[in-house]
Parts: C-alpha cells; sequence; structure tokens
C-alpha cells in the first residue's frame, strides 16, 4: 500500500493542473478569451452574409471572397502595429483600444451601401483582430506559468469557435426575419467588454520589469525583428504561418457558402437559415480541437501536435466533402473533424511564437509572425472562390485544402521545439 500511494497522490496533482494557477492568471486568461471571442463573433458575421449578398448585390464569388482577404490583410497591419503599441506602452492599453476598433468597424458595416464601403469598415475590422490577437497573446504568454502555456493559449484561441458558434446561431434567423444589416449592428456589443478589462485585468509582471528600461524599450523597433539570431527566428515564424493558416482559411472561410449553396453548384444544398445552423457541429468540434491541442502541446511538444493535426485534417476534409449530405448524421460528424482539425491547432502558433522571442520584443515579434502569416495566406481564400467558379464550391474547397495541408505537415520539420522553456 505505501507503494502504490506516491502515484495515486502524483496522479491526483496531474489532474488537478488549474488549482495551480491564480486570480490574477485566470483573469488574463478570460480578458484574451472574452476579447477573440468577440473578435471572432463579429469576424465570422461577414461569412454569413456572403449567400445574400450575392444575391441582393450580384456578387460573385470571387469579389465576395476579395473582401473576406482583404479583411484578413488588414488584420496583418494591425498584428503589427498594435503589437508594437502592446510593447511600448502595455498589454491592457493594445487590447481594449482594439476590442472598440473592431466593435465599432463591425457595426458601421451594417450601413454599407455597396461592396466598395463594406471593404473599407471590414478593412477597419481587420485591424483590429490583427491587433487583439496580439495583445491577447503576449498577456497570456507573460501571465501563465510555462508547463501550463500551452493549455492556456489554446483555451483562449477555442474563443475564436465561441464566437463562430454564436454566429450560426443568429446569424440565420436574423438575416431571415430582418435582413443582413441588423446583424452588423449587433457587433458594437463587444464595446462593453472593455470597461470590465480596464477594471479587472493588470498587465504581466514580466512587462512592468521591461518597461522600467525605458531607454531600452525605445530603441526596439521592428527591424530588431530582422537582426542578428532574430532574423531566422522571424522568417521560420513566418513562414510556418503562412503555410498553417493559409491551409485552413478556404474551409473556415467558405463553409457557410458551401452548406448554403445549390447542390447543381457544387454545394450541400441547404437554405440560408439551415446553412447557418449546420455550422454548430464544426464549431463545436472546433472548441474540442483547441482544447485538446493545449493538452497534447504541453505533454508531447509543439511539432508533434502540429503534425498530428495537419495529418488529420488531409484525411477529414476530403471524407467530408465527398460524402455530401445524403446522410445527414454522417456528414454532420465529419463536419466536427473538420473543425477539429482544420482549425484546433491555432492555439499552438500564440504558444510557440511567445517562446521565440524575447519579452521586449514578444508582441511585436507574434503580431508580425501571425498576422503576416494571415495576411498573405489570406489570398487563399480569394484563390478558392474563384477556383469555385469553374469546378464548384466543394471541390474547390476539396482541391486547395488538401493540397496547403500536406505542405503544412512538410512545414512542421522548420519550426523549433520550445516545450518548457522560460521566456526571456
Amino acid at each position: 500500500m505505501p507503494a502504490i500511494q506516491p502515484s495515486i497522490e502524483a496522479g491526483v496533482r496531474q489532474q488537478s493542473w488549474y488549482k495551480e494557477i491564480n486570480k490574477k492568471q485566470w483573469k488574463a486568461l478570460v480578458a484574451a478569451f472574452l476579447g477573440w471571442t468577440l473578435d471572432a463573433f463579429d469576424f465570422l458575421l461577414y461569412n454569413f452574409t456572403i449567400v445574400t449578398l450575392i444575391k441582393e448585390w450580384g456578387l460573385t464569388t470571387a469579389s465576395t471572397g476579395l473582401v473576406a482577404s482583404v479583411t484578413v490583410v488588414a488584420s496583418a497591419l494591425g498584428g503589427m502595429v498594435f503589437g508594437r503599441v502592446a510593447d511600448r506602452f502595455g498589454r491592457m492599453r493594445a487590447l481594449t483600444l482594439t476590442v472598440l476598433i473592431y466593435a465599432v468597424a463591425t457595426a458601421l458595416s451594417g450601413l454599407s451601401q455597396g461592396i466598395w464601403q463594406l471593404m473599407f469598415f471590414r478593412v477597419l475590422v481587420g485591424l483590429g483582430m490583427g491587433g487583439e490577437w496580439s495583445a491577447g497573446a503576449a498577456l497570456i504568454s507573460e501571465t501563465w506559468p510555462k508547463k501550463h502555456r500551452g493549455k492556456a493559449m489554446s483555451i483562449m484561441q477555442s474563443g475564436y469557435a465561441v464566437g463562430g458558434l454564436a454566429a450560426s446561431f443568429i446569424a440565420g434567423p436574423i438575416i431571415q426575419a430582418f435582413g443582413w444589416r441588423p446583424l452588423f449592428f449587433i457587433g458594437i456589443i463587444p464595446a462593453i467588454l472593455v470597461f470590465w478589462i480596464r477594471k479587472n485585468v493588470e498587465e504581466p509582471e514580466i512587462w512592468k520589469e521591461q518597461e522600467t528600461k525605458v531607454k531600452e524599450i525605445v530603441k526596439t523597433s521592428w527591424l530588431d525583428l530582422f537582426r542578428g539570431n532574430l532574423l531566422k527566428v522571424t522568417l521560420v515564424g513566418v513562414i510556418f504561418c503562412v503555410i498553417g493558416l493559409g491551409a485552413s482559411y478556404p474551409i473556415a472561410s467558405w463553409l457557410p457558402t458551401y452548406l448554403g449553396t445549390a447542390k447543381d453548384h457544387g454545394g450541400a444544398g441547404f437554405s440560408i437559415v439551415q446553412a447557418s445552423l449546420l455550422t454548430i457541429p464544426y464549431y463545436i468540434g472546433s472548441i474540442i480541437g483547441y482544447i485538446l491541442f493545449g493538452f497534447f502541446s504541453d505533454r508531447i511538444g509543439r511539432k508533434k501536435s502540429f503534425a498530428i493535426y495537419f495529418l488529420g485534417a488531409v484525411i477529414v476534409i476530403p471524407a467530408f466533402i465527398l460524402s455530401g449530405a445524403s446522410h445527414l448524421t454522417v456528414f454532420l460528424i465529419l463536419m466536427a473533424f473538420v473543425g477539429m482539425f482544420a482549425v484546433g491547432y491555432y492555439g499552438g502558433f500564440g504558444t510557440i511564437l511567445a517562446e521565440m522571442y524575447p519579452t521586449k520584443l514578444r508582441s511585436s515579434g507574434q503580431g508580425l509572425c501571425y498576422n503576416v502569416g494571415r495576411g498573405v495566406s489570406a489570398f487563399a481564400i480569394t484563390g478558392s472562390g474563384a477556383i469555385a467558379m469553374t469546378v464548384g464550391v466543394g471541390n474547390a474547397l476539396l482541391y486547395s485544402s488538401v493540397a496547403l495541408f500536406i505542405l503544412a505537415v512538410v512545414a512542421t520539420l522548420i519550426i523549433p521545439e520550445t516545450i518548457g522553456k522560460d521566456l526571456e
């Protein structure tokens, strides 16, 4: 009996990892999680309006895909700009400002009278979106202990799926009852979060210590990301983010359109309301994927976890598209697995990038790699939209997603293994 007792106690300790997290760390996670959840909600509302806008404004999948791509490109700029703001003036200031930007811009999108006005407001949404991720990722990385960092980042990233889940519940019914404009007006709601963040969340101690070194902070710039040892870090980070994010963008952006497009045009043939609600399994699968990735990455490492998810996506996306909707139960189960493998690895980007950069350039480095990667890979959305005009939405998703995920598997060879690394 005495010989067995230590292993039992160790098991209990292992299961109770959450008890090692203090109130300050939980509040930081809640702030970043809610910021990213509401960010995703505002960002994804557009995806549910594409079918309606195509009919109402006489647009094509290529032109509506361009709006989505431009939004993501803008997020790259937002990530770089507000990543720098977060390094210079604090994670919390950057976080609150970016939440306000994307909330107000989403509401203004509902006033658009044409695609160019809509594109302008969506650019502002993108700026706020990219900036929010950079500030939130740095906040979590610097607040949580290293052995649980992967879990925290994945929990934060799961907010994207939670936001998508909320959008899928309300988008179809609201569009059917009131049109697409009120859907965007709801996007102002995240602005309320700013007041809670300012009152309850503190800057990370590691950033406060760095802030006292005023002269050193002032001397840093984006160019430092391309000097010395950081040059290789930045190039590897950007390349991996371009490939990893680009692989998921076609299926993530065009799924509602695929579901709501007629079968003779390469879609699944559901109505707008059905297409909105049927994405729910996708987002539930995404949430599961995010959470599991965090535990995997803290247990077996960052590289292996990415590779497993990429390989999983190569398998489940073709199975989902080729199954069609003839067997609805199978179709929905496969959709959940698509959500799990095709986007569940997103939390890993913030973790590995945080562990690659020093504190004085962490948010700048994370923001540049992730958001430049996101901006460049956004053209996978436009490309798959253009392909869809020829071969149909379903085949476009099949061809583009599988090819890019195979490339992503290869890309895991270039990233370092950073599990257990202390932040500098």
